[in-house]
């Protein structure tokens, strides 16, 4: 029996990391993709890379504090507009939290860098040995995976920031909210949030309502939204 379930464990190891693989694969956010239109060049980069993780992540000098071994450059976090409003019952940061950035240093949209280094936006990975063209500026597929027309943005879907105060509030204190709002449902752990729906140290961030590794329900939403589900996870109205 213990050997049996030796076995069991060891492949829970491995499943667990395929079925998120699996999920990226063909998503926006798979972006190893190859013979990618460079309007620049009037030709195909035909990418040498067929990797998916390395856009985000590296095994080797990532990022650690903005998320898990992060492989995007974050220099300037003070470009944001947070969310504010009269009839908020709590306040956000004065800047997103590490793991919201994360996320915005690809989704800050902006041509001179809101959070990434200079005008190359988020072209610069964290750690440039993992660029198969081995540059870090305008390179295949680092560059021409969002911009396969050699350089125009390729729609508003992607586009949130750098100006947050149109959207959803991020990088606030769940509880603060709870305590004198009296329209939000009780979660099972105020750290934690519900099983679908994600508290990060207690705070609402973009991933609360986003698994990036998921694109089963657009825009990689945490469960389906008909009829308000995931708004109605937290908002009782």
């Amino acid at each position: 029996m213990a050997r049996g379930l030796k076995k069991i464990g060891i492949l829970l190891i491995v499943v667990v990391p395929q079925a998120l693989f699996a999920g990226i694969v063909g998503s926006k956010h798979d972006l190893g993709v190859t013979n990618l239109y460079s309007a620049q060049e009037g030709y195909l980069w035909n990418s040498p890379s067929d990797e998916i993780c390395v856009f985000c992540h590296t095994p080797h000098g990532g990022d650690v504090s903005h998320g898990p071994l992060w492989n995007r450059k974050i220099t300037d976090d003070s470009s944001f507009q947070m969310y504010t409003s009269p009839t908020m019952d709590s306040t956000c940061s004065a800047t997103p939290s590490p793991l919201s950035l994360a996320c915005l240093s690809c989704h800050d949209s902006a041509s001179g860098g809101a959070v990434s280094a200079g005008d190359t936006h988020d072209a610069l990975l964290n750690n440039s040995n993992n660029d198969p063209w081995g540059a870090e500026y305008y390179s295949a597929p680092n560059c021409m995976a969002c911009h396969p027309n050699g350089g125009v943005k390729p729609g508003p879907w992607w586009q949130v920031g750098p100006d947050l105060s149109d959207d959803h509030p991020i990088s606030m204190v769940y509880a603060d909210a709870y305590a004198t709002d009296g329209e939000l449902h009780t979660p099972p752990d105020f750290q934690d949030g519900w099983d679908d729906v994600k508290l990060f140290d207690g705070r609402v961030e973009c991933p609360s309502c986003h698994n990036p590794h998921d694109p089963t329900y657009e825009p990689f939403l945490r469960k389906d939204n008909s009829t308000s589900g995931l708004c109605k996870t937290c908002h009782i109205k």
